[in-house]
């Protein structure tokens, strides 16, 4: 696709920047907006299911308390972007916010939620100048699924602000009266996390912008991508709509899976990103018209806030991206997968590039810089790169505690799942570890990136191989 007009774009309705305004944006979060604007992708979300010690369930009033408290300790959660031209914008405060329009309860519990994310994802973004980027589905069981537009944050904010809202239930300790849902007369005085380019260099080497001007002027030199795996043609139009597998493992088969990693200098991000390799390479050569395909571009984010200072109760687009390619296992293991034929050395290998390329990421942001503000012509080339994409967000970040403490609400379960249909990867892997040291991954895929038949055995295969190295 090179026409830009074939992509439709949202109407600009936040471009009044009425309301405080809180910074200038950076061009990371501006380059996240346009990507929303133009419909390539829909929301990130984290889901988490919050029980009591008591079995008290999680009822309107105790949310409401505990969300307002979390939204004047967290101001981005009272904001919107406001877009200007080039790659220009400011971050303004909302006047107020209205948690009965921001949340939504449903009658719906755990065995509901793939439907639900399906159904969330296929909604555009809401622009709502009134509104902030963010919303909230709460289940009866206690599920609370927070959906918020990339340009608020990267993954690792949305367990960001459950580690804000279980802080604030727990400092709840009396049933509050009825809330009126109107969170009002904000903090003059908050501040917004820095901007990635103003927490940390990002200066790209000329050396690399370089390397990209020659690769962009002749694209012949990318001798791999013409036999590199990434699903389906694109679709025409474009679509958000997003296919939602969960899957989940005990903290038992989680710890084993990070002490097998461990044992082979492995990471569970990288254990996690060689299986998946290794079976969409079986099925990918399963398919005659495939065997063309020697390589598979991946895409791994990685955060660097332990670079730019960012605490993990921050919501904020302090993440950079690692995306190479990798050769596909040819010809294609067997049916079995076991810790002695797994290929550890190629996750091993893996564990090493990330740890090698991470302190130079922020480079890779850099070179927005570049693009003078032309993200909608350079989002338009870079539709469905990748075959696959792999995002770990890691343990979850338990709020401190003292000895002593009464600590009734907990986190039981947690999903990050992401809605990036037509410009992410054909197949997207997203692990989450939770509060009880367990492991909840989900595997998505837009419609029409690969066959939904196809995209069912991945994830049968994928949980099997899984659950076998955690044994």
């Amino acid at each position: 696709m090179t026409d830009t007009e074939k992509v439709p774009e949202k109407e600009d309705a936040g471009a009044s920047t009425s309301g405080r305004v809180l910074r200038k944006a950076g061009r990371f979060e501006h380059f996240f907006d346009v990507r929303s604007r133009l419909n390539l992708t829909g929301y990130v979300v984290v889901c988490a299911r919050y029980t009591h010690a008591s079995g008290t369930p999680l009822s309107k009033s105790i949310l409401f308390a505990a969300l307002e408290n979390a939204i004047r300790n967290n101001i981005v959660l009272a904001a919107r972007f406001a877009p200007a031209s080039g790659d220009a914008g400011v971050w303004v405060t909302l006047p107020r916010v209205d948690l009965n329009r921001v949340v939504k309860f449903v009658d719906k519990d755990r065995a509901d939620l793939p439907a639900l994310l399906e159904e969330l994802f296929a909604q555009p973004v809401d622009f709502s100048e009134d509104m902030p980027q963010w919303r909230l589905v709460v289940l009866r069981d206690g599920m609370v699924v927070f959906a918020y537009d990339h340009t608020v944050g990267d993954g690792q904010s949305g367990s960001a602000f459950h580690h804000n809202l279980l802080a604030s239930l727990r400092s709840v300790h009396d049933s509050p009266s009825e809330h009126s849902g109107i969170v009002s007369s904000l903090p003059q005085d908050a501040t917004l996390t820095p901007a990635l380019e103003d927490a940390i260099d990002t200066t790209a080497p000329f050396s690399k912008l370089a390397r990209l001007a020659v690769e962009s002027a002749f694209p012949f030199i990318d001798r791999k991508k013409g036999k590199a795996w990434s699903g389906h043609p694109l679709q025409r139009p474009p679509t958000v709509i997003t296919r939602v597998r969960l899957l989940e493992y005990t903290p038992n088969q989680a710890s084993n899976l990070r002490k097998v990693s461990r044992d082979h200098k492995a990471t569970l991000t990288s254990t996690i990103h060689t299986l998946a390799l290794v079976i969409l390479s079986r099925l990918i050569y399963a398919q005659p018209a495939n065997k063309k395909y020697k390589h598979i571009h991946t895409y791994i984010p990685m955060s660097i806030r332990r670079f730019t200072g960012a605490p993990p109760s921050a919501i904020c687009n302090h993440v950079a991206p690692y995306n190479v390619y990798h050769a596909l296992f040819r010809p294609a293991p067997g049916p079995t997968i076991s810790e002695e034929t797994f290929p550890w050395d190629r996750a091993a290998a893996l564990t090493a590039a990330l740890k090698r390329k991470l302190p130079g990421s922020p480079r890779q942001i850099g070179q927005l810089k570049y693009l003078s503000g032309k993200y909608k012509e350079y989002l338009v080339d870079q539709l469905r790169k990748h075959g696959l994409e792999v995002s770990n967000l890691g343990a979850f970040p338990e709020p401190p505690t003292k000895e002593g403490d009464d600590i009734q609400w907990r986190i039981d379960e947690m999903f990050f799942v992401q809605a990036d249909a037509t410009l992410g990867g054909a197949v997207k892997v997203n692990p989450i570890g939770n509060a009880a040291g367990g492991l909840g991954i989900s595997i998505t895929w837009g419609e029409g990136a690969v066959d939904d038949e196809f995209a069912q055995e991945f994830v049968k295969a994928f949980d099997e191989g899984l659950r076998t190295l955690a044994q």
